[in-house]
């Protein structure tokens, strides 16, 4: 159990230094950033967290001064979308570019 809590651990700190670091205060959602916590999300998932667990990440405070409400709302939409396999990180990529005018 422990061991287990341990390699969640990794990604769940990887989900937050991924959104949170080195961003400016009050950025811009990137596409990158978007993706990157698709990605730290499936990662998780793949070591047994649940959706819960992932979105609690997006509670934190540090990013809930990073992003706005609607930003992390977002985020918390794309968790949900590939960590339940409606969508892939390739395709929330490409919807995200094609939603930012091929800005990714």
């Amino acid at each position: 159990m422990l061991l287990q809590l341990k390699r969640m651990l990794c990604p769940v700190a990887m989900l937050a230094a991924l959104l949170g670091a080195a961003v400016p205060a009050r950025a811009e959602l990137t596409c990158e950033q978007l993706v990157a916590s698709a990605q730290a999300g499936i990662a998780l998932r793949d070591r047994g967290a649940s959706i819960g667990q992932v979105l609690a990440e997006t509670e934190k405070s540090e990013l809930r001064e990073r992003f706005r409400p609607d930003e992390l709302a977002m985020i918390r939409r794309a968790l949900q979308l590939t960590f339940s396999g409606e969508f892939s990180v390739y395709e929330l990529a490409e919807t995200c570019a094609a939603g930012k005018g091929g800005r990714r």
